[in-house]
């Protein structure tokens, strides 16, 4: 298995089954395919010599790092890192699709609907954050 495959195995396994995990992995997933078409980069600069399968990783390790800080750092942490993660998948599904400013009302819509259960996700994965390890 090529390096590549193995980091991708490791990110896969490290994520878990929060929103803002999900959220990630659409953005990582959406960011592979288009990573993967000429003419399209990542547009974060902190992430845009790693590849797809090193801003996965990096994506997923942020989120789970966020789920071991107290929960005043964990809870808007999650809920952010939801909300940006379906974002930006969003976003890049509409920028494969010719017009990533096309997404903004699907955003904002997305945005409205995951509001309430992406807190209380959030708020209940940051209640128990060593429940997954047990």
């Amino acid at each position: 298995m090529s390096r590549w495959g193995v980091l991708l195995a490791v990110t896969l396994s490290l994520a878990g089954c929060a929103h803002a995990d999900y959220g990630q992995l659409a953005d990582s997933a959406t960011t592979a395919v288009a990573l993967s078409r000429a003419g399209f980069s990542e547009g974060n600069p902190l992430l845009t010599q790693m590849g797809w399968p090193g801003i996965a990783a990096t994506k997923i390790a942020v989120t789970q790092v966020v789920k071991l800080t107290p929960a005043p750092v964990c809870e808007p942490g999650l809920f952010w890192l939801t909300v940006l993660g379906y974002n930006a998948a969003l976003w890049n599904l509409a920028v494969l699709a010719g017009s990533g400013p096309a997404a903004v009302p699907l955003m904002v819509l997305m945005t409205g609907w995951g509001w309430e259960p992406w807190w209380v996700d959030a708020q209940r994965t940051c209640a128990h954050p060593w429940e997954r390890f047990l």
